[in-house]
């Protein structure tokens, strides 16, 4: 029986090698004094790049710590981390995109043990900045107060720069920390969202699966999220907002 452990670090790469490995380094060092056990798992999909040499970049005790699988079709966001959770056998999933850096301390420590204080919280995430410092519009969604509601319920939401925790209808997929159970209760993500709104979706999914089950945000960790490093919004997007306002219609939020 494999031993249960407390995180599992899930990264989905694809043509982001050179950020992957500043991710890394900088996950390292955030963890360099944590007493957490965890791993951390890596799907290349179905990119150009070529990481059997990822390894050579890191510490004997670090590699020890990483994993590396392959996917021969390019499985989105969604469906690149259901991937990567069903090799989990951790407590908790921490979703990471390559073009994250963290610089402040002990990030994912406090984010841990904020969610693990309160056993109602499934989804945790922190405040988002770019390379300038500038707060990343859309880190969360808002949910508090009859503006907010009224336009989640057409899909266009709300984003309040805040400097104090509070629950949240989702928490931006740039990081992303959830129960493992809790994920394995509603199947993880909907593939068919390739890139954009699946993590709305999920958030929407989990709490209708149980009306007690919380999503924070949680600005009191600040990480950098470098943005775009993959493919341009526009792309996929309208498509993401299209299936999204499909499958949950005006009034069912």
């Amino acid at each position: 029986m494999e031993k249960t452990i407390d995180l599992t670090i899930q990264i989905v790469n694809f043509n982001t090698k050179s950020y992957l490995i500043d991710c890394l380094k900088s996950v390292f060092r955030d963890l360099s004094d944590s007493h957490l056990s965890y791993e951390i798992n890596i799907l290349d999909n179905n990119s150009n790049d070529e990481l059997s040499d990822l390894e050579s970049f890191f510490e004997p005790s670090q590699k020890e710590r990483l994993k590396v699988y392959l996917s021969r079709v390019n499985l989105g966001f969604g469906g690149g981390h259901n991937l990567l959770a069903k090799n989990s056998t951790a407590k908790y999933l921490l979703l990471l995109n390559p073009d994250i850096v963290i610089e402040e301390k002990e990030c994912i420590d406090r984010l841990y043990k904020r969610m693990t204080m309160d056993s109602s919280i499934k989804v945790i995430g922190p405040k988002l900045y770019d390379k300038q410092g500038i707060t990343q519009v859309w880190d969360h969604g808002e949910n508090k107060g009859l503006l907010a509601k009224v336009l989640n319920q057409i899909d266009k939401g709300l984003w309040k720069d805040r400097n104090q925790e509070i629950e949240c209808s989702w928490v931006a997929g740039a990081v992303f920390l959830t129960e493992k159970s809790a994920f394995d209760q509603i199947n993880g993500f909907d593939q068919n969202f390739f890139l954009y709104k699946e993590e709305e979706d999920f958030c929407l999914r989990l709490k209708n699966y149980n009306n007690n089950y919380k999503v924070l945000y949680f600005p009191e960790v600040k990480i950098m999220h470098i943005l775009s490093v993959v493919a341009k919004k526009e792309i996929y997007f309208l498509a993401s907002k299209k299936y999204f306002l499909k499958k949950h219609p005006f009034g069912s939020r």
